[in-house]
């Protein structure tokens, strides 16, 4: 219950009000994949910041891990290595092009100039992807042709039921990463014998 109130108020720190509120109402009712489909990369990453770094509790092992990683490599490991390699060029919210997460709710949905603010508010997608390709044993090298495919195959399928339906895009990334996923674990069973 503890657990829970806390992922909930981090949550909501990051996350609109009403999704943070039904992620909540999930993992109360034991449905955590259901929850986590619908936390974006973004706010899992700023999560696990936030609930393991300096407020991190008493005996949080994940936090003492991540802080044995920092030291290790501080260059490599720290929150502004992975936002700058992580992250996507805002432009418009922050007269740059150098890429960067930056911690901001998603704007609403407008026509127009706004536009282009709400699509920069939008985190990156390249965590996940990062993760999808580590589990199906890519080279980095190979992300720069990955991306891009997973990217437009994300965006064909997404299918929303209003134009405020983010999670549709998390549906459809995920559904993406899936299939790679199952795709580098079947090509390594043919590889390995089928053992």
């Amino acid at each position: 219950e503890g657990l829970r109130s806390r992922v909930t108020r981090v949550l909501g720190q990051f996350a609109p009000p009403a999704r943070a509120r039904q992620v909540g109402e999930w993992l109360a009712e034991g449905r955590v994949k259901k929850a986590l489909d619908n936390v974006t990369p973004s706010e899992l990453f700023l999560m696990a910041r936030e609930m393991h770094g300096a407020q991190a509790e008493a005996g949080d092992g994940m936090a003492q891990e991540i802080r044995k990683i920092a030291q290790a490599a501080p260059a490599a490991a720290s929150y502004g290595a992975v936002s700058k390699a992580f992250g996507t060029s805002k432009p418009t919210l922050t007269n740059s092009y150098s890429p960067e997460l930056l911690n901001i709710r998603t704007f609403p949905t407008l026509m127009g100039y706004s536009s282009r603010i709400m699509a920069e508010s939008w985190e990156s997608s390249l965590l996940y992807y990062a993760a999808v390709a580590d589990s199906a044993y890519m080279m980095p090298s190979q992300l720069n042709v990955a991306v891009p495919e997973w990217t437009k195959n994300t965006v064909e399928r997404i299918f929303a039921t209003h134009l405020e339906d983010w999670p549709a895009l998390l549906r459809s990334m995920r559904q993406v990463g899936e299939e790679v996923r199952a795709k580098a674990h079947k090509s390594a069973m043919a590889a390995g014998g089928g053992e």
